[in-house]
Formats: structure tokens, sequence, C-alpha cells
């Protein structure tokens, strides 16, 4: 099994300021010239775990379409704060609750 580490080069901590909730909605990942097709495994207020088979480069900029269910799609930019084996970790540049809806639908 692959160790985690985030883009600070540190192993992650397992105190967080924000709780984070289960949620498996659809989640389309673009970065750089990837187009991902994927779910969420959870989501906070600052950022998301989503579930794939291959690491992606920790640090790379990345821009998530979330779609919650009965809502609008909402559109977030993020870096990969961690990867490992089950999956990425997103931490999102500005707050999920202030992200804009998409256009693209």
């Amino acid at each position: 099994m692959q160790s985690a580490h985030t883009v600070t080069g540190q192993r992650p901590a397992e105190h967080r300021r924000h709780t984070r909730v289960a949620a498996s909605w659809p989640v389309t990942v673009r970065t750089g010239d990837r187009l991902l097709h994927l779910l969420t495994v959870n989501l906070s207020p600052l950022g998301a775990k989503v579930g794939l088979d291959e690491p992606l480069e920790v640090g790379r900029p990345a821009r998530l379409r979330l779609e919650p269910p009965g809502s609008r799609p909402v559109e977030v930019e993020a870096i990969v704060w961690r990867s490992d084996d089950d999956g990425a970790a997103f931490l999102f540049l500005g707050n999920l609750a202030h992200a804009g809806p998409s256009h693209a639908e």
C-alpha cells in the first residue's frame, strides 16, 4: 500500500477543523488534459475525497464539477492535496459554499 503525503510533503494529520460528510456524488475532475468522471467519497467546506484507481500528481491544479442530488452542478477550482491507493483528496481554492453554479450543463 502506498503511503499518502500532502502537497507539503508531510503525512496528513488526522485532526480536522471541518467535519467531513460521506457523500457519493457524481464529480467530473479536469486536471491538465485529463477528464475523469468519478464519485466523491466525502466532502467538507474546504475539500473533497474522490475515489479513483490511479494516483494523481500531488499539487496539480484541478477543476471539479460536483453534482449534488436535487441541485444544480457546482464548479470549484482545487489542487490535489493528497493521493493514495483509494483516491485523491482535493483542497478547494475557495469555500464550496461560495462556488458558482456550473455553466456547462
